[in-house]
């Protein structure tokens, strides 16, 4: 990619990009690192820039730093927090990030609480990369267009299969 006068990168296809200040901030929380790598590879090839942390507890440190986070894709089992309980404590500090909730155990009860606690959209594992990037897709423009997802918005599982 070459940068031109204008402050944006064309590349050898000839379209233009943004600079990378515009490039959106994607925390992904999963205690599986096969996984963490895997998404995070996936969402980078997409353009985004991710944040990968193992677990709740050092995500919401990320969060408390006051890094700039658009978009939250946190697993639901994981040990010594699991997703809702950090889903909940995420909330406290940014009320109206979108949250895409990955689980290998689709539990309906799961599922439910995940919608009182306002997830965009709650996924079955494994997740194809073309479906998860259609997801963080819809997900930054439902929160761009309203502001933040007030009412949860558009929650409904989602199978790879």
């Amino acid at each position: 990619m070459m940068q031109n006068e204008t402050g944006t990168k064309r590349g050898l296809s000839g379209e233009c990009r943004r600079e990378i200040d515009t490039m959106k901030t994607l925390l992904l929380v999963d205690d599986e690192l096969e996984n963490l790598r895997s998404l995070g590879e996936v969402l980078n090839r997409f353009g985004y820039k991710v944040i990968a942390k193992p677990d709740a507890q050092s995500a919401l440190g990320v969060v408390r730093e006051g890094t700039k986070v658009d978009l939250v894709i946190t697993d639901y089992r994981m040990p010594g927090m699991d997703g809702l309980e950090f889903l909940i404590l995420l909330k406290q500090i940014l009320p109206s990030v979108p949250v895409v909730m990955l689980t290998a155990y689709g539990a309906v009860e799961t599922y439910l609480k995940s919608l009182s606690l306002g997830v965009f959209e709650y996924v079955n594992k494994p997740v194809k990369a073309k479906e998860l990037g259609r997801i963080v897709k819809a997900a930054l423009e439902c929160s761009k267009s309203t502001g933040g997802p007030a009412d949860g918005g558009s929650l409904k599982a989602v199978s790879s299969d």
